[in-house]
């Protein structure tokens, strides 16, 4: 971290696209760094003692009615009366419902008290309720609905699918009116479309950790309110995924608009390498990752199609 700072700032962030192989120690302290290095060293922090668990499902009966709920849910995420770095949650919206599941790493008493009531303010009914104190290990299993897999050989799970994604700045949160256009396009082409489905995830808000790292790091993305991914699949079967799988991902994305940026772990392989460069970096971030990669990869050794310098 403090021999080869360029290159450490560079692998968090853009080693997908960036990798080297080192004979150094490099220390890690969060999920954005994956590259080809000999060692590593984790910081960890103690476990929670318990987290609450809460998931509602809501039903939406047109698209105005969930454009509105969802703006009264971003009004909330940057509400910092009742939201801080203890509240996490993500929405997966259908064409007729929202499925929302989050943790509060609180007190469940404040939780139903003060955190719940702001929450489900001027939405719809829940359809269904549920919140519960767990400890750690059992609230990862529950968000994830079943036991952790932990294979210890012949793990081969594929999926054949198509992703986008889209970085929404909490200075530029979701207009009314791209919500409503976002949510017609569910309602108008969802139910029609099999093997889909979208999420939008909390990055930012009141004390966002995402939003203020603790070390400098090549993700350029660090005043995002939402991370939405975009996700369709295809039968195993299938030969690559299909065009219309593809458009119909696209018309997700464009949907909101123009001018959005990308989460460059949700890697979309049909963008070229100039449009990735610029959907997942910022224009300094970038000249900088070429810099340092022109000088500790002159050759080009290490290489994809959208990699830094291609």
């Amino acid at each position: 971290m403090t021999s080869y700072t360029d290159i450490f700032w560079a692998l968090r962030g853009a080693a997908d696209r960036y990798s080297y192989s080192l004979s150094v120690d490099m220390f890690f302290t969060d999920g954005h760094s994956i590259g080809i290095i000999t060692t590593f060293h984790f910081q960890t922090l103690p476990a929670p003692t318990s987290i609450v668990n809460w998931v509602y499902e809501i039903p939406m009966a047109n698209a105005q009615i969930a454009a509105n709920a969802f703006s009264h849910i971003q009004s909330f995420a940057l509400n910092a009366s009742v939201t801080d770095d203890k509240t996490g949650f993500g929405v997966t919206p259908s064409p007729s419902s929202f499925h929302i599941s989050g943790t509060y790493h609180g007190d469940e008493t404040t939780f139903r008290s003060k955190i719940a009531p702001e929450f489900l303010r001027t939405l719809p009914t829940p359809s269904s309720t549920r919140i519960q104190t767990l400890p750690w290990l059992d609230s990862l299993v529950d968000m994830w609905g079943s036991p952790l897999p932990q294979p210890l050989s012949g793990y081969n799970a594929h999926d054949n699918f198509y992703a986008k994604s889209v970085l929404v700045p909490e200075t530029t949160p979701l207009s009314p009116s791209a919500l409503l256009n976002y949510f017609t396009y569910i309602a108008t082409n969802g139910s029609s479309t099999s093997g889909w489905f979208s999420e939008l995830n909390l990055l930012g808000g009141p004390s966002s950790r995402v939003n203020n790292p603790q070390y400098p790091s090549a993700y350029s993305s660090r005043n995002s309110l939402w991370v939405l991914q975009h996700y369709a699949t295809v039968p195993s079967s299938a030969k690559g995924v299909t065009k219309p799988t593809i458009d119909f991902v696209n018309g997700l994305n464009n949907a909101l608009g123009m001018g959005y940026g990308g989460y460059l772990n949700y890697v979309d392989p049909e963008l070229s390498a100039s449009q990735a460069h610029g959907v997942y970096y910022s224009q300094s971030v970038y000249d900088r990752l070429v810099m340092i990669k022109r000088a500790v990869d002159p050759e080009g050794l290490f290489w994809n199609p959208q990699a830094v310098g291609v």
